[in-house]
């Protein structure tokens, strides 16, 4: 029988796997494919919420969100509020409906991705940068794909790290 580790391990495991992949994506190595930037921080919160339920979601949420305030990608204060409350709906969600499998988490971060996009659209680049809309939807939706290309990157760790710290009964 396996030694039983804190919770609080699992969480700062959790941490230090967002805190990393935010490093790479921020690093000054150019992140794009056919001219689309990668962003996987999003995925984190989906995972870790379909992996731990809304509380835990919604905690990563709003690390990843401040982890985007850092970075100075966008108005000051609404991602860790827009993230956490991501992460809270997705584990609601996924204890409520869905399995712990790949193919949910990739529902989660589309979703969460594609509405991200269009408050971006409507508060800033419409606004704003009058850009029309298709130009923003296809840089929006090129994005996404790439981000559901590349997810498993974020996936595989996340359950990894859930499993790894599951109770033994």
């Amino acid at each position: 029988m396996q030694r039983e580790q804190p919770l609080i391990v699992k969480y700062i495991v959790y941490l230090v796997f967002l805190i990393l992949l935010y490093s790479v994506e921020t690093a000054n190595i150019p992140l794009e494919v056919f001219g689309f930037r990668i962003d996987l921080l999003p995925c984190v919160p989906a995972a870790v919420a379909l992996m731990e339920g809304p509380v835990i979601g919604g905690v990563i949420g709003f690390m990843t969100g401040m982890l985007y305030d850092v970075g100075f990608i966008g108005v000051d204060g609404l991602f860790p509020i827009y993230y956490m409350l991501f992460g809270i709906f997705a584990g609601a969600i996924s204890m409520k409906f869905l399995r712990r499998m790949f193919p949910s988490m990739l529902l989660l971060s589309t979703c969460g991705m594609m509405f991200l996009g269009l408050i971006r659209y409507g508060l800033s680049l419409m606004i704003i940068s009058k850009v029309p809309f298709p130009l923003a939807f296809q840089e929006m939706c090129g994005e996404i794909l790439l981000t559901i290309v590349l997810s498993p990157i974020v996936y595989f760790p996340v359950r990894n790290i859930s499993r790894r710290f599951e109770k033994i009964v």
